[in-house]
């Protein structure tokens, strides 16, 4: 009989040959994003003219990948262009009690699919007051060079091109964000922590619900930490210099 191990290498490379061979996996298709955005100006634009964009110049991610990682909530659904479709996730906030600030603090997030594939990203419109293409570009570049570790099933990007004016301040956050769902303390500074639920349900009738992670830094109120846990991974953005040149 032959070795077992090496038998296992063999299955492994069938499967992965296997799920090339049929249109590649999804872990494949978001390494591949990853890996262009290290190279960021060659395969991404971003706008912030007729709200702020994300645009993909050479698409790899699927409609089903997007389905995927939004829980299978249906989308509203827009159609652009004959090949296009505006996907649009409206994420409702949550209090821990009844609502506790006026004004309209949900977020709308766009997708647009070009040929069945994630060409576009659309950003909330109340982002812009802080949030200008230079910045968005500098923080999304910073996630090509994440590291990724699948075993804790976490990414960790440094955020190193920033400049101390653009990043934004704890007053400015909650000015876009309003105030947090829950407010926790750690070593120099504090937290605060967001829930959004989708307005639409999922096929089996339930909400998805998604948390955002702040962290500030106490003496100065800058964001240094950005925590967001996604379907089964933990991304984080770390937005303080001395955090970013270790």
């Amino acid at each position: 009989m032959g070795n077992p191990l090496s038998q296992r290498k063999i299955l492994i490379s069938f499967l992965l040959v296997l799920c090339l061979a049929v249109g590649g996996c999804r872990l494949f298709r978001f390494l591949e994003v990853k890996s262009q955005l290290g190279d960021f100006s060659e395969n991404f634009s971003v706008s912030d003219h007729d709200g702020l964009r994300l645009t993909f110049k050479n698409p790899v991610l699927l409609a089903e990948d997007i389905e995927w990682l939004m829980v299978y909530s249906p989308p509203v659904k827009t159609r652009v262009a004959t090949d296009t479709e505006l996907w649009t996730y409206h994420l409702v906030k949550k209090y821990p009690g009844r609502k506790s600030e006026s004004g309209n603090f949900d977020l709308a997030m766009g997708m647009k699919l070009c040929q069945v594939k994630l060409c576009e990203v659309v950003f909330p419109e109340r982002f812009t007051k802080y949030i200008n293409k230079e910045v968005l570009g500098k923080v999304m570049g910073s996630v090509g060079g994440a590291e990724v570790k699948k075993l804790e099933k976490t990414s960790t990007a440094a955020v190193r091109s920033l400049e101390p004016k653009e990043i934004p301040n704890l007053s400015e956050v909650i000015e876009i964000l309003g105030r947090p769902y829950a407010e926790l303390n750690e070593e120099g500074g504090g937290v605060l922590v967001y829930k959004y639920r989708l307005r639409e349900k999922t096929p089996e009738g339930k909400y998805i619900v998604f948390r955002l992670l702040l962290s500030f830094n106490e003496k100065t109120e800058k964001l240094k930490k950005l925590v967001l846990p996604l379907r089964s991974v933990r991304l984080t953005m770390n937005f303080e210099p001395d955090v970013a040149r270790k």
